[in-house]
């Protein structure tokens, strides 16, 4: 557990963001730069937050997995964005940043006076970045989008399932983080642009583009062939040896996409002959022959458990896996010798696990220094920051232009707020 006293500063470290982010694409972007040492600030809406703080399970009955799962490394406010008092604190913080994160609907804060324009003229060195759903030009700029829409639009769902069922949502929330991940990436590159120039600028992205971008090889397999790709199943569209086969008490994965590896799985499965067939002599013809084959091996796989077969691809050098559910995930030697899973207080509450940092640097390291806020954990703390006095606060408060902290609300006995899309 890291203790928020004692942490090595991470590569970030003096750089101020400002986040007003729902979800989780804008939210995962802004915990992986607080992740890395930066000063995140997260602006939510009084009384209730960000929406999900109400989808469950919860940490002891007051946390968000969700919520949790996106937004630590934050110091959270709360603001009441239609009272022009609640407007001109954002803005104080805004043009007090480095980096400013948003994912509410294109123009939605622009009618505030949040906008890239008016901001920028006055902070020439804003990095101000918009992540959208479907990208800042063009007929639906505008329009709403979520994880599983945008995995429909994009084409994502048209490839995933079973070749025979229906479409498949991918499992994690691959639209979301992958926008997160590439707004992420923006904001270096601005950053680097901005060392070199002295001057910010906007980045916008979407879940759409991040889509586009993350499909990028069944794009250019559709220009290539004209076919256009389908499911595939637990494989690739291609080959036959890099797919699920089900053993005779688990599945497993093979992943054998070379010539060699072919001959190691011919000599796992005692099937010489198969080296010499015409049908799949290389890839191409495997290929071709993908529904004769599939057949083929997966009648000799389903004869032996899955601890038989992986001595054996090991032995003869075929890469494979067991499909690991998340409760054997946890606690292979591997991911917690790599500290992929991180442990934190919720102080007053208990302890809360979660994953931890992707990349890890031999002098800056990131580190896991708060969970995720309350709401308005940190209102009074950051407006006095801004030169706001105690008085001034509590007069904010009593008219409900800001929330200060609420405590742990405990939520499992009420109605939830609001559904996950």
């Amino acid at each position: 557990m890291q203790n928020i006293n004692d942490f090595t500063k991470g590569p970030l470290t003096g750089i101020k963001v400002v986040e007003i982010g729902v979800a989780m694409a804008g939210p995962f972007c802004a915990m992986m730069l607080g992740d890395y040492g930066a000063d995140v600030i997260k602006i939510e809406r009084t009384e209730v937050g960000d929406d999900s703080r109400a989808w469950s399970p919860y940490f002891h009955d007051a946390m968000s997995y969700y919520f949790a799962a996106a937004n630590r490394n934050k110091r959270g406010i709360a603001l009441d964005l239609k009272t022009p008092e609640g407007v001109n604190i954002a803005r104080e913080l805004i043009l007090d940043a480095d980096v400013f994160v948003h994912n509410y609907r294109l123009g939605a804060l622009d009618r505030l006076g949040l906008d890239y324009e008016s901001l920028s003229r006055e902070n020439p060195k804003l990095i101000y970045c918009a992540v959208s759903g479907f990208g800042a030009k063009g007929p639906l700029s505008a329009e709403p989008a979520n994880d599983l829409f945008m995995q429909a639009y994009s084409g994502g769902m048209s490839i995933t399932g079973d070749p025979e069922g229906s479409p498949a949502k991918m499992g994690m929330s691959v639209a979301d983080v992958g926008a997160g991940m590439f707004t992420t990436i923006g904001v270096m590159m601005a950053l680097q642009v901005r060392n070199m120039t002295g001057k910010g600028q906007r980045v916008d992205t979407s879940l759409l583009e991040g889509q586009i971008s993350m499909l990028a090889h069944f794009f250019t397999r559709y220009f290539a062939s004209g076919e256009v790709p389908g499911p595939s199943g637990s494989g690739a569209l291609t080959s036959p040896t890099y797919r699920a086969y089900q053993c005779s008490d688990d599945w497993i994965v093979i992943s054998a996409f070379n010539q060699k590896m072919w001959k190691g799985l011919c000599a796992t499965l005692e099937k010489p002959e198969w080296l010499v067939d015409t049908r799949f002599i290389d890839p191409k013809s495997r290929a071709t022959n993908r529904p004769t084959l599939i057949p083929m091996i997966a009648e000799v796989i389903q004869k032996h458990p899955i601890e038989y077969w992986m001595a054996k691809l090991k032995e003869n050098e075929v890469p494979c896996s067991p499909i690991n559910k998340i409760d054997k995930v946890v606690v292979q030697p591997q991911v917690l010798e790599s500290k992929m899973i991180e442990e934190i207080e919720l102080t007053g509450l208990g302890m809360m696990k979660m994953a931890g940092l992707p990349i890890k640097f031999s002098d800056t390291p990131g580190t896991v220094r708060r969970p995720a806020p309350r709401l308005g954990q940190h209102t009074e703390e950051v407006l006095l920051e801004l030169g706001h006095t105690a008085e001034e606060i509590t007069q904010l408060a009593e008219q409900k232009s800001i929330g200060l902290d609420m405590g742990w609300v405990k939520v499992s006995n009420q109605a939830e707020g609001a559904t996950k899309g």
